[in-house]
């Protein structure tokens, strides 16, 4: 056989161990852990192991969840409509308790008739038979064995935890959108809640957050590239913003955006940090 140079290690050890300013400090491991290992020990970003149940009733999609699975067991099952969706009796129960509501709604712009009519509504039903909570048999939607043991108190954190991974993991959020990008936002999640941790003891502009995210994700950029009513850099914070901080982490409770109009996320808005944030993460190197 052909002998073969080697290398040295050390060069490229010393690299993926280097603090880059591209990723706020962050190693190229600790970066690519984040990437495809997010949550799991050695991550920078990981779940608090003992949250107490007045934490975990402040995180919207988890109550309106735990509701949705409560309704499943209280009717045995739900007859979907013809086109697959939940029924308006349904969707208004659900929607009356407020967890997360629709700016389209509240606004008037239009009502709900539908279940596409509210994506937090879309998405839970989505999320729900991702994470085995519930299935579809014979066009009715029925609770699993999962989702009733799932139900009990004691085991209400392993419930927020699926709820948590089945939405950053395998649902898709480029569904909700028209943008060109199926993975600008979702990709590096967890990166986004490590920017919080660091810089959200000031309140920020979307742009801010934004900005961060195209310095450390520059190949998200391709996506975009056949873009013509917007360069790339802009459809990529557009996408960005509307994905993490409209939707994603704002449904979880993490941030709340305070809009200068009526419109969708733009990105002179401000970000503030929950308090909950620092509840349910725990983020290496979070300032205080």
């Amino acid at each position: 056989m052909p002998a073969y140079p080697s290398f040295p290690l050390e060069p490229f050890q010393s690299y993926n161990t280097t603090s880059l300013a591209d990723f706020c400090g962050l190693s190229p491991a600790q970066m690519h852990q984040l990437l495809f290992h997010p949550l799991e020990p050695g991550c920078v970003v990981r779940l608090r192991t003992e949250v107490p149940d007045e934490v975990l009733d402040q995180i919207p999609f988890l109550r309106l969840t735990e509701t949705f699975l409560r309704l499943l067991h209280r009717e045995g099952g739900i007859r979907l409509t013809p086109l697959g969706a939940l029924p308006l009796k349904y969707l208004r129960e659900l929607y009356a308790f407020g967890f997360i509501l629709e700016p389209g709604v509240e606004t008037g712009i239009h009502k709900l008739h539908r279940e596409i009519d509210s994506l937090a509504l879309t998405t839970l039903h989505q999320t729900t038979r991702l994470a085995g909570l519930a299935r579809l048999a014979r066009g009715q939607l029925l609770l699993t064995k999962k989702g009733s043991q799932l139900l009990a108190a004691s085991q209400r954190s392993m419930l927020w935890q699926l709820v948590l991974q089945t939405f950053t993991t395998r649902f898709p959020w480029a569904s909700h959108d028209g943008y060109a990008s199926p993975d600008a936002g979702q990709m590096g999640w967890a990166y986004s809640v490590y920017l919080l941790a660091r810089f959200g003891a000031e309140v920020h502009p979307v742009s801010f957050y934004a900005g961060h995210y195209q310095r450390a994700f520059p190949i998200a950029l391709v996506d975009f590239a056949e873009a013509t009513y917007a360069s790339p850099a802009e459809q990529l914070a557009s996408c960005y913003e509307v994905r993490t901080f409209e939707r994603g982490l704002n449904w979880f409770g993490l941030v709340e955006v305070s809009a200068l109009t009526s419109r969708r996320t733009q990105p002179e808005d401000s970000v503030s940090v929950s308090p909950l944030l620092r509840q349910v993460f725990e983020v290496l190197g979070e300032p205080g």
